[in-house]
């Protein structure tokens, strides 16, 4: 299992959220790790995701 998965069912073990927003939460928490900022620019960069950057960041914003 990869660290996506482990975070994602460890997640879903304390909320009671739909995928979507799980799945988010996970993406957003691994690009935290990653870039250690808040920079939202740098976080839709580091997302691990097939969403054009641009996309991302209107996600995060």
């Amino acid at each position: 299992m990869n660290e996506i998965t482990l975070i994602h069912q460890t997640l879903h073990q304390h909320f009671g959220w739909h995928g979507a927003r799980l799945r988010f939460l996970t993406l957003f928490l691994i690009a935290l790790f990653r870039v250690r900022t808040v920079n939202l620019s740098a976080l839709s960069i580091a997302m691990p995701s097939n969403a054009q950057a641009d996309s991302r960041y209107k996600r995060l914003q």
